[in-house]
Formats: C-alpha cells, structure tokens, sequence
C-alpha cells in the first residue's frame, strides 16, 4: 500500500460512542475502527476502484 500517514482527527462525543461500540466488531480498538470505517465508505462509493484504474492508467503511459 505504500507509506502510511497519520492522520489526526477529532470526533464529538455521540461519534466516539458509535467508534466505541463497534471495537470487536470493526476492529480491536478505536483507531483499527475508524481506518475500517473509512475503507468500507471508499469501497461502497467505487474509489478505490476508480483510484485503482486511473493509477494503472497512468502507468501504462510511462
């Protein structure tokens, strides 16, 4: 996947609740959650496939 980067972020208290409950279920703690959060949301939008072509794309032209 690359270099990964940090990124920091805040939440207000009714989100961290919704983070809070799904450790276990998302992942095993509230960072793992909110990466999974946002890989699922890239994935059902098609990003990441669009992102995916586009960068393959790119290569064949070099």
């Amino acid at each position: 996947m690359g270099k990964i980067q940090r990124f920091p972020v805040g939440f207000p208290p009714i989100i961290r609740e919704i983070i809070k409950q799904q450790v276990g279920t998302l992942g095993n703690s509230e960072a793992e959650v909110v990466k999974n959060m946002v890989l699922i949301y890239l994935t059902e939008k098609g990003m990441l496939k669009r992102f995916e072509t586009k960068h393959k794309k790119e290569e064949k032209k070099r």
